[in-house]
């Protein structure tokens, strides 16, 4: 297939990402968070008050959720879900498996400060997870850097 008058041939081919220690790390990084926030979504939906996980509804007077159960949906499905799914595409090397795992690291940093924005509570957990999204966006940009350069010199 032809881009403009230059046959693809021609340009570089866009090879899977090498897993390296960058995609290891990534994917481990992106099996904790999905393994932990697949359990916490689960108790948010199991207790939509937030008995299961200790929190108390009244955490979330000025948010726009009257219960648990819309965080939960988001936790368990988009961070738990999501990053296993990610890990997966990683082991498998799919191309996209870097750029979405960089995604879910910013969307895990994003979540934990509209997190305290909302509730103001405090918890050492908050740090962790935003340590272990900055750790995914890191890992994962430097394992799709070479993806990234590939698909660029293809244009």
């Amino acid at each position: 297939m032809a881009v403009g008058s230059v046959p693809a041939s021609d340009f570089p081919t866009v090879t899977r990402p090498d897993l390296g220690l960058a995609g290891k790390v990534t994917i481990a990084l992106l099996v904790l968070l999905g393994l932990g926030a697949l359990a916490g979504g689960l108790a948010l939906l199991v207790r939509p008050d937030g008995g299961a996980m200790g929190f108390d509804v009244a955490l979330l007077a000025g948010s726009p959720f009257p219960d648990y159960v819309v965080p939960g949906l988001i936790l368990g499905g988009l961070f738990g879900i999501g990053s296993l799914a990610v890990a997966l595409l990683g082991v498998r090397r799919a191309r996209s498996a870097p750029f979405l795992a960089f995604a879910i690291g910013c969307g895990q940093m994003i979540w934990i400060v509209v997190e305290l924005a909302i509730i103001r509570e405090y918890s050492f957990l908050q740090p962790v997870c935003f340590g272990i999204g900055l750790a995914i966006a890191v890992a994962s940009a430097v394992w799709g850097w070479p993806t990234l350069q590939a698909w660029r010199a293809r244009r």
